[in-house]
Parts: C-alpha cells; structure tokens; sequence
C-alpha cells in the first residue's frame, strides 16, 4: 500500500523558498530580487526561471527546485516523512510537490496484558 500526499505552491512561495534557500548557502541573487516565474514541464522534467527586476534571467533546475520546496516545508513545520519519495510535478500550471510513501511494514498488533487484581484495584 502506499500513501500520496501532494503540496501545491503558489508563485510566490516558489520564489521564497529559492531566496531563502540560495540565500542560506550564500549563492548570490539578483538586485532587487525575483519578479517573475516562469515554470515548465518537459518529458517529466520541471525547471523554472526566475526574471529579475534588470531583466537577468536565472535558471533553476529540478534538484534544486525540490531541496528548496523540502527545505521551505521544513521550515513551516510541514511534516515530511524522511525515507518517502519526493518528486516535483507541474500540475495545471503549479509546482507541485509529490510525496509517495510505502507502507510495506506488516500491521503492528499489540498484545493484551491481564492486569493483577491489585493492579485492578488502583485503576477504580
């Protein structure tokens, strides 16, 4: 059995979570910051560009596109479970990020313990 959960990003959080990402590992970013996005989907491939208010264009590629939306979730207390599958997906124009987790563990069945009288006793 496996479990899908998919976060959708809006624009706007996409070029938070590549500033704060870029800036974090001191990689520079444009003056003036990210203006626009630009996201496309090829062959399952998801890479996005981000014009700067000078009109410099910055490619993002899929690797890093999906540490910083991991790292973006992270840091809004978005639980994401470490061994599950993480895939970045265009989805109707929105980045999209995909967690697949299996669940391949057999059920966990808890065995029922007799309680002692005294043990009785003390609970009522």
């Amino acid at each position: 059995m496996k479990e899908l959960r998919c976060i959708v990003f809006t624009d706007r959080e996409v070029v938070a979570a590549i500033t704060d990402r870029r800036r974090r590992i001191n990689e520079p970013l444009p003056p003036g910051g990210f203006q626009s996005v630009a996201l496309s989907g090829e062959n399952g491939d998801v890479s996005l560009s981000l014009a700067s208010a000078e009109g410099t264009v910055t490619a993002i590629g899929e690797q890093e596109l999906q540490a910083a939306l991991v790292a973006y979730c992270m840091a809004k207390s978005i639980p994401l479970p470490v061994d599950a599958e993480k895939i970045v997906h265009l989805i109707k124009g929105r980045c999209t990020l995909m967690v697949t987790m299996n669940f391949h563990k057999g059920a966990r069945l808890i065995a029922a313990r007799k309680l002692a009288p005294s043990e009785l006793m003390a609970a009522t």
